[in-house]
């Protein structure tokens, strides 16, 4: 049996779910592993069960002594990912790249235009598409069970453990690395928002900015020496565990920036943002971002009006509905149960990846072009926020985008 050589470059917290995939698959070998950090390297490789691999503080170096991988997964900070994919891609094989594609319209483009140039198939990070709810809703749509779509309204409302990551974390809290809150935690949702709607985005407008997480002169700058015991966001080892990410409290670089107050530590991100899109086929989509938010019916909502019925649930209770026009029905769609991360969508992605390597010509719907069009929204969307006008989308003759 061939044994397909693939390489995981940056083992942080997301690279698990990769790797716990493919240590399933006989036919694969994950031969390299890839991370500035050694403890998270040893961490991941633990907790996917994976062992005989080389492993590498510099992904240059693993580049140099692999030029025989079948693929390699790329699962680095956001503004890495150009330098780190481009070469890879000149060899021409597959590549899965974490979401957001890039951060910048430019790196985006380079990246489009490398692929093309020397056929590289690409599987961009939007494991949501894998997840059952939104394969269920993208069925639904399909089979014209709403008629066409008109409305979408969609939200993502990030827990505490949520805010804390993208607020406290040494590159997510910084524009410039992460491309900002709405790229890196909503992408996922754009790029949802482009797929249900069948058609591609003409143009955006957008609110908002940071109301919640600014400096208080009250508060010390780490949260070790705060007397606010009933701060939600007062850092103790029960906080993550309580907020749900005990995974990453095993990760160097979480752990390293938890201990800084949320409202005190440098940052320049959004901590709430609404968008409006509009589609080249009628459809509008209107999106709601917003932390500091828990309880019943936070995490994703969903809901599209179409012109015989409407679709709508929440993704973390796993609960989907659907209402036809003609009958006045109410239905209940089963989902079946979550077994993994990302609402269920993290292992079924990664084996996206797997189909890429056993058929050469298989082409996976979340490509290139997909992060590409996600990209230009959330882009679209702050320059939107922050100039205060309408954004048009003006499509050149290759489907490359500019700004009006």
């Amino acid at each position: 049996m061939k044994k397909y050589k693939v390489a995981i470059i940056g083992n942080g917290g997301r690279s698990v779910s990769y790797g716990k995939a493919y240590s399933k698959c006989a036919d694969v070998e994950v031969v390299a592993l890839a991370d500035s950090n050694p403890k998270n390297t040893r961490t991941m490789a633990k907790m996917s069960n994976l062992s005989g691999f080389a492993s590498y503080c510099d992904w240059r170096e693993l580049y140099d002594k692999h030029p025989d991988l079948d693929a390699v997964v790329i699962v680095t900070p956001n503004s890495l990912h150009r330098e780190m994919a481009i070469p890879f891609i000149e060899r021409g094989i597959p590549l899965a790249l974490e979401k957001p594609i890039t951060t910048t319209m430019q790196d985006s483009e380079a990246i489009l235009r490398a692929a093309k140039k020397h056929r590289c198939r690409m599987l961009i990070g939007f494991v949501l598409r894998s997840a059952p709810f939104y394969k269920k809703v993208r069925e639904l749509l399909d089979l014209g069970a709403i008629g066409n779509v008109l409305n979408i309204q969609a939200d993502e409302l990030g827990s505490y453990g949520v805010s804390s990551i993208i607020c406290r974390s040494p590159w997510r809290r910084y524009q410039a690395t992460s491309g900002g809150s709405l790229m890196e935690k909503s992408s996922h949702d754009m790029d949802l928002l482009n797929w249900f709607s069948g058609s591609r985005p003409v143009s955006v407008n957008s609110y908002g900015g940071r109301l919640l997480f600014n400096p208080n002169p009250n508060f010390p700058e780490l949260c070790i020496d705060c007397g606010h015991k009933e701060c939600k966001y007062h850092s103790t080892p029960e906080f993550s565990l309580a907020a749900g990410d005990a995974v990453l409290q095993d990760f160097a670089q979480h752990r390293d920036a938890e201990q800084v107050c949320i409202y005190n530590v440098d940052k320049d991100v959004a901590d709430n943002q609404s968008v409006s899109i509009e589609y080249s086929n009628g459809t509008i989509a209107n999106f709601m971002l917003s932390f500091n938010c828990s309880g019943p019916r936070s995490g994703r909502n969903f809901h599209a009006i179409g012109t015989k019925g409407r679709i709508w649930g929440n993704v973390e209770e796993n609960e989907l509905f659907l209402f036809e026009n003609q009958s006045g029905k109410t239905s209940k769609i089963e989902l079946g149960k979550i077994e993994c991360g990302h609402s269920g969508g993290d292992e079924g992605h990664a084996l996206e990846l797997v189909k890429m390597l056993r058929d050469p010509s298989y082409m996976p719907a979340q490509d290139d072009y997909a992060g590409y069009l996600s990209n230009a929204v959330c882009i679209a969307a702050d320059i939107s926020r922050i100039e205060k006008r309408r954004i048009a989308f003006c499509y050149d003759a290759d489907g490359f985008i500019s700004f009006n």
